[in-house]
């Protein structure tokens, strides 16, 4: 069995871990990260067998489990320096996308200059600043005869945000029926 859960993993993925594989962790919310890790660790040991995922993270049985929670989280590829890099680049496309896309509002030298470095941000989709930058900055008038510039992003998050449009349109279709007196006055 495996000695350490990767720290890679943060605290929210562990949970939705115990969630979505049905792991009998008691108040696994209100522990720290490493008893949430020890944890998991655990009630992996005592089971045979766990719930297979094909929508989420795709592991089929208890070993992939292992081998993924060991390992580094492949998602999270960027330190923390590379990181705030990346989103302070989203930050200033975000910035010259509302500026009326006006160039001397930003630090770039110039239009190619700002399209090389879009091009390299595009490759972090999983970070929402990203997005955000990249959609503001393919509405720019300069983009309408260019291909639009597509983020990349993973599987886990693509299926994250669907599972998002698709509750906010459950709670939008929903109707309303009240029944009682009502008074209705008129100036």
């Amino acid at each position: 069995m495996a000695e350490k859960i990767d720290s890679t993993h943060s605290k929210k993925e562990l949970c939705e871990i115990v969630e979505i594989f049905d792991l009998k962790v008691v108040d696994y919310k209100n522990l720290n990260k490493t008893e949430l890790s020890k944890s998991i660790l655990y009630n992996l040991s005592i089971i045979d067998e766990i719930i297979e995922d094909n929508d989420y993270y795709f592991i089929k049985d208890k070993k992939e489990l292992i081998e993924y929670l060991i390992h580094p989280d492949a998602s999270k590829e960027l330190t923390i320096k590379e990181k705030n890099g990346v989103m302070e680049l989203a930050k200033y496309i975000i910035i010259y996308s509302k500026n009326n896309y006006y160039l001397s509002c930003s630090p770039f030298i110039d239009w190619d200059d700002m399209l090389d470095k879009i091009k390299y941000i595009a490759n972090y989709g999983d970070i929402p600043s990203v997005r955000k930058a990249i959609d503001a900055f393919n509405k720019d008038p300069k983009m309408l005869d260019r291909k639009p510039i597509e983020y990349i992003m993973s599987t886990r998050c693509r299926k994250k945000i669907e599972r998002k449009k698709r509750m906010v349109q459950k709670e939008k279709v929903c109707l309303k029926i009240r029944r009682g007196r009502f008074l209705v006055s008129f100036d």
